[in-house]
């Protein structure tokens, strides 16, 4: 093997070697700039007797569709990355609103309080946890076949 033959296979090994980092750092930015995420957005009045949600409302979350939420109701919106911005129209004739926050990385739902969010009050972003199913332990109750019992009868 020439001196020359062993450079070119050096610097061949280095390139590839460079180009795989490239493409695992460029797979790491690009999960954290475009991770998605599930936001509930709820307008129903807080425990403090102060937090009001207003009775009517048009949300939008980064400029997307535009939903309208009465007192009480909750939708969800579908955005991507880690900074939002909210803009909330009154229909009492109140100045609009706009907010900004930030979604953690790490979970996939999160829920912001509109009364929370105009009235200043943190956090009005939190993660949302679903209920964990109940367990079927009527099935798992169920004695063992005997010897004389046949399956599927």
């Amino acid at each position: 093997m020439q001196q020359g033959d062993k450079k070119t296979k050096q610097r061949r090994f280095m390139i590839r070697g460079a180009l795989v980092l490239l493409w695992i750092g460029l797979g790491a930015v690009l999960f954290i700039f475009n991770r998605g995420h599930t936001l509930l957005v709820d307008n129903r009045n807080g425990e403090n007797p102060r937090l009001s949600a207003p009775d009517r409302i048009t949300v939008s979350v980064d400029q997307g569709q535009r939903l309208e939420f009465f007192r009480g109701d909750r939708d969800r919106f579908a955005v991507v990355g880690s900074k939002h911005q909210i803009w909330i129209e009154f229909s009492d004739g109140t100045p609009p609103f706009t907010g900004q926050f930030t979604l953690p990385i790490r979970n996939d739902m999160y829920f912001l309080s509109i009364p929370k969010m105009i009235n200043g009050i943190e956090p009005f972003v939190e993660v949302f946890h679903t209920a964990p199913e109940p367990r079927n332990t009527a099935a798992e109750e169920e004695l063992p076949l005997g010897e004389d019992e046949l399956i599927g009868e």
